[in-house]
């Protein structure tokens, strides 16, 4: 055979039912052949199906459903998710012949062969590519029936219509022959077979018909006699048609169990075999038809059924030639073992697959294996059988938690079809709450029932509760039955060697039973009897499975156990146990059991990655393999309950078998777990979906490959880590609890605090006296990662004192550390200052004490922080709080400053203070505040001795340099300054708060600041006389009455007021009056240059500048005079001295200390030059000045 034989040839079957995946959405295709319509005779009621499965494509498979004239055709694969993968074309009033369906694949494409009552269809879809080399991640591809459409079926070139309207056409048959043309066979109730072939490109059809009445040639007279012997009128039963060498061979089965081989190029039957004479001739014909199949993968098989009354056969033949000769060679025959209605078989490999239909939506599905003839059972679902539910006070309630106990147990049309039962409304189809809408049916039922009840009577109401409960289970469960009644089986072939069932609605699987199940499955059977199966037969003699009552996960493990012996124990006065005990020692043979039952997770580490398959990702293909999981994992601990029930009989009875009720008890709680995790279905269907490098081939070793990696017994860390994620902490707990942790006490302290139970996660850390500190450290880690402060604190101070006995100095800090960061979360400030004290080594010492500081800080905790005195630690707080205060923006670094003026102010560190404050001068951003702060720290300056009032004026990298700002020692009188240049800044609108004092002086002056200038230019040793000369050209422009009226604003601004007088006098007497202040005693500076600015302006000296300059430097005067050729002044101002030198009385002259001699002469020779009279009256006054003068000096020489 071409196929890879089945590894499972010896193995029972076990029915897997998923999800329900057939979709209720169809693309509709509605064709009307062109024949006349008919109807057949065996209309069944009752859907047909048929199936194929990929050659070159594992576990991808189509397959049909019929009913009637509608032909159901459905795509799917274990691998791929395919789209649009659902067609139903619908032959109108023409009834498709299901036993004529046939598939084949050739290089291009798919072929499908469909006959009906009154035409041939050759419908042609585009072969799936293998999908080797796609992405991993890419799990969609599209149907082979995404395309298919009206036009492609309505190609004349595709179908052929007959009219077979008198000759009632019941059953075909179809294949592809050597040239790919299409072959059909209709068998008509005239006993007549018509043959029609569509030629493979043009469709071109042919029609003959083949009767008994054909010609027979004469060189096949002597198979004539054989021919003669046959019963006329024969029915034809069953048809086959397949290639046989050149020719075109029909295998046609009558209802007289004759098989006729005919040829379609001599339009005879060449061979005919008397089945019945054979295999069944003492038996009559049974009620039902015979069947005959071919299989045909290297070589063609006909599998045929002989229904006869009393035992029917199956035989397989293969076709051959002998010397030329065809015939027909037995391959095998058996008994079949059942004499119900046959309703599909099908041989694969070297085993066939029947379906016999029992009872209503009841079948019972085998197979036998053609090499030794010996039937297999299969075992399909048996929770059809009603369980028993002990009494409840609420049992509507129970019947509902059973119904939803499983999402995939019961579909949605499962249900609306039982509410329908029910409740007869049309809005059955919009149900969104099923549990709810449920339970109104039932109440309504029960309403309507309670009439014929006493409503006095609770216990009759109860009961009246319950059976309609139960009914409207029942129901659910008849509705789940019909869906699921089978109808046709697919083998899938390797990898996975399951098999397809297709039901009336749906389809579910055959998979390979495991080690385990299949001992339990066949464990009666009389020619496997070994110790194992007398212990089995024990174990399962009361064939019950309980899982439903232990869906409790917060069931603690002494009700686990209770309930366990509640429902599985065994009765010790029981005969056939109490032989089992006496009779043999069962040690032995539960230790291989146990044995058995545990899994090895080391088998898979050991694997390598080449193992990894493509195979069962698509959602079907997990559905298929989580519902097989849990199916197996509910089977083993069915058998593990019992094993334990049985092992404490034993142990009560006989002792010193302690150990393996234990080991019994471990096994039963490792398979709850497991089987509770795969219950909910969706959750382990996403663990597979995350885990794709567990799959493996075939099917049954991905089982085990699951099993092994979330095997819990030995460490159960891998399904914890994956619970975490999904938020299952419960369940991990209860994990925890029944196994143990020793491997992954971290996830279930993780698990608590997810859960809000921090008080059981600190229990199990301090009960471990033996713990390593380190794991102490990495549980505190994960108190604060969920914000558990105050546990991570408790845990702390449980290993403080561990250490003090270790005496592990760096261990004792660290966790010092630790508790203080967590006090400090908690705002336990005292508790964690103390830990601060407590660190011996400094440098960590430091550090918590810095983020002690900062966190209170940005905590706004001002007030709390200055009540700790920071013993020996002042210096470090200030130097962390001024560092922290420089790495922040101004806004920022504001409370930090004010923190540390407030610590400098506490211990009356001025100094610090003041420099606190200049350095907040240096921040400013504005000039308000830059005067505020100068202000500051110039009055915390002015508090120090004299001595010590100075500091080092603070660089700071973010700080441009200006002219005001002193690198080097800071005292009062430079505060001062800065001061009045922030203040100065201030009067200038959009100033920069680092403008220098030339720039603001030169802002006032625009301003007519003259008051702050003249201050500012004292203070900083600037020019005087420049402000003044600006004020004296203010002063001579107040000829114009407009400049008069400004005048008042200005001289306002200065501070200088004047009611009822004329501004321009008062800015001259302005002008005066701050000449006279900033002018040097003794020195006519200021004076000069104010004259000289008035000079230059040509106006007259006010009498006051003259009178200075009189009475200090009337020489510098006379300079100016002359300078600006004053020449009038000048002389007038020589008489006026002259005249005063010559009435003066003193003995001793000072006319040339006052008044240098070359000015006068100078002034003399312009006044001559010019022509002036005032030049000889000057020159001879001079002269008498001269000769007095001299006449003076020579009486003193002669004293």
């Amino acid at each position: 055979m071409g196929e890879i034989e089945n590894p499972y040839l010896d193995t029972i079957y076990r029915q897997v039912v998923t999800e329900h995946f057939q979709s209720n959405e169809w693309r509709e295709i509605l064709i009307n052949p062109e024949g006349a319509s008919t109807i057949l005779l065996d209309e069944s009621t009752l859907p047909r199906s048929g199936g194929h499965c990929f050659k070159d494509i594992p576990n991808r498979f189509i397959f049909w459903r019929i009913l009637y004239d509608k032909l159901e055709l459905v795509e799917y694969s274990l691998d791929m998710n395919l789209t649009e993968n659902q067609v139903r074309i619908h032959f109108c009033d023409s009834p498709v012949l299901e036993s004529g369906i046939s598939v084949y694949e050739t290089l291009e494409s798919v072929v499908l062969l469909v006959p009906t009552a009154c035409s041939c269809h050759r419908l042609t879809f585009p072969r799936p590519n293998r999908l080797e080399n796609v992405n991993d991640n890419v799990l969609l591809d599209s149907s082979i029936f995404s395309n298919f459409n009206v036009p492609s079926i309505d190609d004349p070139a595709t179908f052929y219509s007959y009219n077979a309207k008198l000759s009632n056409p019941y059953s075909a048959a179809s294949c592809l022959d050597q040239k790919h043309d299409a072959i059909f066979i209709i068998a008509l109730q005239n006993n007549v077979m018509l043959y029609i072939r569509m030629e493979y490109i043009s469709g071109l059809p042919t029609s003959k018909e083949i009767c008994q009445e054909s010609a027979v040639p004469r060189m096949l007279s002597n198979i004539t006699k054989v021919f003669s012997t046959h019963i006329e009128n024969s029915v034809i039963n069953s048809l086959v048609v397949h290639p046989f060498q050149q020719d075109i061979y029909v295998y046609s089965l009558d209802n007289t169990c004759e098989l006729k081989v005919w040829s379609i190029d001599k339009s005879i039957y060449i061979y005919i075999m008397d089945m019945k004479k054979i295999y069944a001739a003492s038996t009559e014909n049974g009620s039902k038809p015979h069947i005959i199949h071919k299989s045909f993968d290297d070589q063609l098989l006909l599998t045929i059924y002989l229904s006869l009354s009393e035992s029917s056969t199956f035989v397989v033949l293969e076709p051959c030639t002998d010397h030329g000769m065809f015939k027909l060679q037995q391959k095998f025959n058996v008994r079949s073992p059942i004499n119900s209605r046959l309703v599909d078989m099908s041989l694969y490999g070297n085993e066939i697959w029947c379906i016999w239909r029992t009872g209503k939506d009841t079948a019972c599905v085998k197979s036998v294996n053609i090499r030794n003839g010996g039937w297999k059972d299969c075992s399909l679902d048996i929770t059809v059988v009603e369980q028993s539910i002990q009494y409840s006070s609420n049992p509507k309630q129970n019947y509902l938690d059973k119904i939803f106990s499983s999402s995939t147990y019961f579909t949605n049309d499962d249900l609306k079809n039982a509410i329908a039962v029910y409740d007869t409304s049309d809005n059955c189809e919009f149900i969104t709450d099923y549990r709810t809408k449920i339970s109104n049916v039932i109440d309504t039922k029960v309403a309507q029932e309670m009439d014929k009840y006493n409503s006095a009577d609770i216990e009759s109401q109860m009961q009246l509760i319950e059976q309609c409960s139960v009914s409207f289970y029942k129901s659910c469960l008849d509705y789940r039955r019909k869906r699921l009644a089978p109808l046709g089986l697919i083998w899938l072939g390797s990898p996975s060697f399951l098999v397809v069932v297709v039901t009336n609605s749906s389809f579910c699987f055959l998979r390979p039973s495991d080690k385990i199940e299949n001992n339990i499955f066949s464990f009666k059977n009389p020619e496997n009897e070994t110790k194992l199966n007398n212990l089995l037969n024990v174990l399962m003699s009361e064939p019950k499975n309980n899982f439903n009552l232990f869906l409790d996960i917060n069931m603690s493990p002494k009700n686990f156990l209770e309930l366990i012996r509640g429902c599985y124990m065994f009765n010790s006065s029981d005969s056939i146990i109490s032989l089992f005990l006496n009779g043999c020692n069962v040690l032995d043979t539960v230790r291989v059991l146990i044995k058995m039952l545990h899994a090895d997770p080391k088998i898979d580490e050991d694997m390598e990655d080449t193992l990894y398959s493509r195979c069962f990702r698509s959602k079907l293909g997990i559905s298929v393999v989580s519902h097989s999981f849990h199916q197996i994992m509910v089977t083993r601990f069915d058998l593990c309950c019992r094993l334990f029930t049985f092992m404490e009989l034993n142990s009560k009875n006989y002792g010193q078998t302690r150990e393996y009720v234990v080991d019994a008890s471990n096994l039963a709680y490792s398979y709850w777990i497991q089987a509770l995790f795969s219950h909910d279905i969706k959750l382990y269907e996403k663990m597979i979906s995350s885990n794709v490098l567990l799959a493996r081939e075939p099917f049954m070793d991905y089982i085990d490959s699951l099993l092994n990696y979330t095997w819990p017994l030995i460490d159960a860390s891998t399904l914890v880590k994956f619970l975490l994620q999904e938020g299952q902490y419960t369940f991990i707990q209860q994990i925890a609890q029944l196994l143990g942790f020793n491997k992954w006490e971290e996830t279930l302290i993780i698990s608590y605090l997810l859960n809000n139970d921090p008080d059981k996660a600190l229990k199990i850390l301090i009960s471990d006296l033996k713990k390593n500190l380190d794991n102490f450290l990495k549980a505190i880690t994960l108190f604060e990662k969920y914000n558990y402060y105050d546990h991570a604190v408790k845990l702390g101070n449980h290993a403080l004192k561990i250490c003090k006995y270790t005496e592990n100095k760096n261990m004792t800090s660290m966790f010092h550390s630790n508790i203080f960061l967590n006090n400090l979360k908690l705002k336990a400030y005292r508790s964690a200052y103390n830990n601060i004290l407590c660190l011996e080594d400094q440098d960590r010492k430091l550090n918590c004490l810095h983020t002690f500081v900062l966190t209170l800080l940005e905590n706004n905790e001002k007030e709390e922080l200055m009540s700790f005195n920071f013993y020996g630690l002042q210096s470090s707080v200030e130097d962390i709080v001024l560092k922290k205060a420089r790495s922040l923006s101004n806004v920022d670094a504001y409370p930090f400053y004010m923190f540390l003026c407030s610590i400098h102010d506490k211990y009356a560190k001025y100094k610090k203070l003041s420099m606190t404050f200049y350095e907040l001068y240096l921040r400013a951003d504005t000039c308000v505040a830059q005067e505020q702060y100068l202000r500051l720290s110039l009055l915390y300056l002015e508090i120090l001795n004299p001595n010590d009032a100075w500091f080092v004026t603070v660089s700071l990298p973010f700080f441009s340099k200006t002219d005001d700002v002193y690198n080097g020692i800071m005292q009062i009188e430079h505060l001062k300054k800065l001061c009045w240049l922030a203040r100065a800044r201030q009067e200038i609108e959009e100033s920069t708060i680092n403008i220098d004092v030339q720039s603001v002086i030169s802002i006032l002056l625009t301003k007519h600041k003259y008051k702050d200038v003249m201050r500012l230019s004292k203070m900083w040793n600037l020019s005087l006389c420049q402000p003044l000369r600006e004020l004296v050209k203010t002063c001579l422009s107040l000829i114009d009455s407009e400049e008069c009226d400004k005048a008042w604003i200005w001289l306002a601004d200065n501070g200088v007021s004047g009611e009822g007088i004329d501004s321009k006098k008062i800015a001259w007497h302005f002008l005066e009056k701050l000449v006279n202040r900033y002018e040097q005693e003794g020195k006519t500076l200021i004076h000069y240059h104010v004259a000289d600015e008035l000079l230059r302006h040509k106006s007259f000296l006010p009498n006051w500048i003259v009178k200075t300059f009189k009475e200090i430097n009337v020489g510098e005067l006379l300079q100016l005079y002359l300078s600006y050729g004053e020449l009038i002044h000048c002389s007038d101002l020589i008489l006026e001295l002259i005249e005063k030198e010559i009435s003066s009385e003193d003995t001793e002259s000072t006319f040339d200390k006052t008044i240098p001699v070359d000015i006068i002469e100078c002034v003399i020779v312009n006044l001559k030059h010019n022509n002036l009279q005032a030049g000889d009256e000057i020159l001879n006054k001079y002269k008498i000045f001269c000769d007095k003068i001299v006449v003076q000096e020579n009486k003193m020489e002669c004293f």
